[in-house]
């Protein structure tokens, strides 16, 4: 999978440049994915329960999630996107495509899906311990990044609750994705983002042994 999406740069290529160093994105790499979500994958999704986020430019809704796909479209167009976690574990053609992922990048494979409507975002600015693979397949979003000087190499137990932006010095970068387009942010990078369109994005990430560790004391 890794080395489909990279087209003409090598997978040790990218590991050597990119992996844990420098955000990428690349356009129209990820086409083949474009099947794997769209709006009858995330009526399965919904309807399979798995673990949902609901949330509306960087406020969570506290409200049980929605029971089936008319509740949470209902929701969409009040501006809510709604992120679902773990879909590997819900969907056989995303638990193939982890599958595949695992195969090449060593570390814990977990996929998410974002379904976020034009002129809205979900989270605000953040980073994970997970490296990430983010696969538009419908619509337009734009991604803001940042290089983080605060806490550049996060591990899963220690993710502070205020991961304090306010002090981040670093320049910003911008990545626009359309259906098709890759973007890879990597482990610790902050990353916001908003739709230009309704928006359906896969987000791979990667748990690798170092950033699963507990962290020294």
């Amino acid at each position: 999978m890794l080395s489909t999406w990279l087209r003409d740069l090598a997978p040790d290529a990218f590991r050597a440049e990119y992996f844990q160093q420098q955000a990428l994105a690349l356009p129209a790499v990820a086409g083949q994915s474009i099947p794997l979500l769209n709006w009858g994958t995330i009526a399965q999704l919904v309807d399979s329960q798995p673990d949902m986020l609901i949330v509306r430019n960087g406020d969570l809704r506290r409200d049980p999630p929605p029971a089936t796909f008319e509740q949470a479209m209902a929701l969409f167009k009040e501006g809510h996107s709604i992120v679902m976690r773990r879909c590997e574990r819900h969907h056989p053609m995303l638990r193939g495509l982890a599958d595949r992922v695992g195969r090449e990048l060593e570390g814990d494979v977990s996929i998410q899906t974002y379904i976020t409507p034009s002129a809205f975002r979900s989270f605000g600015w953040h980073y994970d311990c997970e490296d990430v693979f983010v696969v538009q397949t419908s619509g337009v979003k734009e991604f803001f990044l940042r290089r983080n000087t605060v806490n550049p190499f996060p591990t899963l137990d220690a993710m502070p609750r205020d991961m304090q932006y306010e002090r981040e010095t670093t320049p910003v970068f911008a990545a626009t994705l359309a259906a098709g387009d890759l973007l890879y942010i990597p482990r610790g990078w902050w990353h916001v983002a908003r739709s230009i369109e309704d928006a359906l994005s896969l987000s791979i990430g990667v748990l690798s042994p170092a950033a699963a560790k507990k962290a020294p004391d």
